[in-house]
């Protein structure tokens, strides 16, 4: 008996698009699977055509985020994982598109200790036109570090986790507006898993201009900004390479200009400093780039041009 994959899809207003990617699921060469899609309240013609796509294939269900859990993809996700029940899973968005042997090649990769394979993503735009590869999926020998530095990388579709390595972890964050995916690969990553990387293009991952990840709202990045201080105060016990301590304090300091009215968020980036306890020259020199929009910002509400550059 071949082993249950369960492939997991939230949507929200992608009736246009959900139907490709749903043809995609159903071409695969591995036939044992399952497809939730998850409805994040639509308001277009997803429920009707969710309808035809259950009739035709019983392996797709079609399910509403519960109305007592915050909106979201995030909610989603971890309410699609809640009902699946394959021994394998697999997130994937309603607007990319699989490759035929996306299962089976990824299957193909798990060994008996093995927690997650990770494929690689073609890069298309709004029309389906190539526009690149994503050449940073791949292992290293810090691969936590790269991969918060970003000189590794992955898409949400990229990986299959063995259902029982995510079993009563805390999973997608419903209530992070900004940077979802990431959040949640980078804590995977803490748990230190056992990876199997592919040399192999198994999804087709749409890049658009509305996307969640253009939000640059001050809501959005104030949430963002708190979950990378959770992150930062659990690394640096870690002891974490320098590299890895400046990304993240520029990370935080370049958003400034979007939160300068809030005077705790002003205040944790002077605290960050303190905790990052170093006093070389990098350092120093964005400190005094940070002073220097801080006062900017408090007698002139500008200063975004100090805290340019690396």
């Amino acid at each position: 008996m071949q082993n249950l994959v369960s492939i997991i899809i939230p949507t929200y207003n992608r009736a246009h698009l959900i139907g490709e990617t749903l043809e995609s699921v159903i071409a695969q060469s591995y036939i044992n699977w399952e497809c939730i899609v998850v409805d994040d309240g639509s308001s277009d013609y997803t429920a009707e055509l969710m309808e035809f796509y259950k009739t035709r294939d019983r392996r797709i269900s079609y399910h509403q985020r519960p109305k007592n859990r915050p909106k979201g993809a995030n909610t989603c996700r971890n309410y699609g994982f809640e009902i699946s029940i394959g021994k394998y899973v697999n997130w994937f968005d309603s607007d990319d598109l699989m490759a035929p042997k996306f299962i089976e090649r990824k299957l193909d990769g798990f060994k008996s200790n093995t927690d997650m394979v990770v494929s690689k993503s073609i890069l298309m735009n709004e029309n389906e036109e190539i526009i690149g590869k994503e050449i940073r999926t791949k292992n290293s020998v810090n691969l936590l570090e790269d991969f918060i530095t970003l000189k590794i990388s992955w898409y949400l579709p990229d990986p299959m986790y063995r259902k029982k390595f995510l079993a009563d972890k805390k999973l997608f964050d419903e209530h992070l507006l900004k940077g979802q995916d990431r959040d949640f690969h980078i804590r995977r990553l803490l748990e230190n898993p056992n990876i199997n990387f592919l040399d192999d293009y198994l999804t087709k991952y749409r890049q658009t201009d509305n996307s969640i990840s253009q939000d640059f709202n001050e809501k959005t990045i104030k949430s963002l900004y708190f979950t990378i201080n959770k992150l930062i105060k659990t690394l640096l016990p870690l002891n974490p390479k320098k590299e890895t301590e400046y990304f993240l304090l520029k990370q935080q300091l370049k958003k400034y200009p979007f939160l300068y009215r809030n005077h705790e968020i002003t205040k944790r980036n002077f605290l960050l400093f303190r905790d990052l306890g170093r006093l070389d020259l990098i350092t120093i020199k964005w400190f005094i780039k940070y002073v220097l929009a801080v006062l900017s910002f408090k007698f002139v509400n500008k200063g975004q041009f100090f805290l340019r550059g690396e």
